[in-house]
């Protein structure tokens, strides 16, 4: 499986399917965020999108996936139960086969 193809499960399973007993199948628990809004690592992870993501229903729609080497961009809109909308581009570095540190911009 490409690292294009684990973030696309990973969204799949995780971000829209809000399964968040998948996250260890996709995400290193020493993971390092750069969004300095989220806590670093899996749990990190966890916390925010169990307050944020999943309890307004948040939807995300793929628009773009590139990858290159251990680099995977995402270009996705997300739209929430309540109507708030947003464009966001994540970035992750994985290693072997798991996702090790994440960027993103978001844009409301």
């Amino acid at each position: 499986m490409t690292n294009k193809e684990i973030v696309l499960n990973f969204y799949r399973d995780f971000w829209n399917a809000h399964d968040v007993s998948t996250v260890a199948q996709y995400v290193h628990e020493d993971y390092i965020q750069h969004n300095p809004t989220v806590e670093q690592g899996r749990q990190g992870l966890v916390n925010f999108v169990t307050n944020i993501f999943f309890k307004r229903e948040a939807k995300h729609d793929i628009v773009l996936a590139l990858e290159d080497g251990d680099l995977v961009a995402v270009h996705v809109y997300v739209t929430f139960n309540d109507g708030a909308k947003a464009v966001v581009t994540d970035i992750y570095r994985l290693e072997n086969g798991i996702i090790m540190e994440h960027w993103d911009s978001v844009q409301k």
